[in-house]
């Protein structure tokens, strides 16, 4: 099912939210802050959602996770693969936000604030507008149903975002993130992929601080599954590397700053 052309500068969106106050609260921020958005319809449930995407065919979704009897993966499953943006709206779920970080998709935490709001509609407006990320939602929102439908608590999976999309890459072949001011260079199966993504070093530490990922170094986070050796002097091009340098797999020798040898240490004397 494809979303209709945009026959004017309004963005059609629908509302999905069992909670009858949360609809018309984010319906009345909507219009009154996003002036380029028409919400077309409120859905109190997961069919009722299904059943208002398929008949209005809206550009946007903003869609609620926790409902009663279905959630809101459920409304993705219904509707197949129906190429929208969706901005999921929720309380604090650690599980279903891991997962939607994983998938490079966008979500709001309730109560819901102004800005995040603002920003999240601006987004999808210029996603909605670039032609080319039709394929690349459908992947993101298959990619999430899948670590939803199989109860794994971590997707084994993330999206990189690119200037042409989403690149979907195995966590395990990460080797190590590097900080570039407030970009990170990802650094995938060696030396071989490299990949500039608009997100700092902090972000990556929390949507991987379940893996077995660790910050050597202020501007280094680190797949310790990679490790092959530590070393006491620093071998590395980092200059700070006052801890020590790790090696990895690929022979890349990371700097381990001062501050961070002795949790090193700890957590490699153990298996890990």
């Amino acid at each position: 099912m494809k979303k209709e052309k945009m026959s004017d500068s309004k963005i059609k969106a629908v509302i999905v939210d069992d909670e009858e106050k949360g609809r018309k609260l984010l319906r009345n921020l909507i219009s009154e802050y996003c002036s380029d958005v028409e919400v077309v319809a409120l859905a109190d449930s997961a069919q009722a959602g299904a059943d208002a995407i398929k008949k209005h065919k809206p550009h946007l979704i903003f869609l609620d996770i926790v409902m009663p009897n279905e959630d809101g993966f459920a409304v993705l499953s219904k509707i197949g693969g129906y190429d929208c943006e969706v901005i999921f709206t929720t309380a604090y779920d650690q599980y279903a936000i891991r997962a939607i970080r994983a998938c490079a998709l966008d979500y709001l935490l309730k109560p819901i604030d102004v800005d995040e709001l603002q920003a999240s509609v601006k987004a999808a407006q210029e996603q909605i507008h670039e032609k080319a990320t039709e394929t690349v939602t459908d992947e993101r929102l298959a990619t999430l149903l899948q670590y939803t439908a199989s109860g794994s608590n971590l997707p084994q999976k993330i999206g990189i975002p690119t200037m042409h999309g989403v690149k979907f890459y195995q966590i395990e072949d990460i080797y190590f993130c590097k900080a570039e001011g407030n970009y990170t260079t990802i650094h995938i199966s060696g030396n071989e992929k490299l990949e500039l993504v608009s997100k700092t070093l902090k972000e990556f530490e929390e949507l991987f601080n379940d893996y077995n990922f660790m910050r050597t170094h202020r501007s280094y986070l680190v797949n310790l599954s990679h490790l092959t050796e530590y070393k006491r002097f620093n071998y590395s091009d980092g200059s700070d590397g006052e801890g020590g340098c790790v090696i990895l797999a690929n022979k890349m020798k990371i700097p381990v700053s001062r501050d961070k040898r002795k949790s090193l240490l700890q957590r490699i004397s153990k298996p890990f």
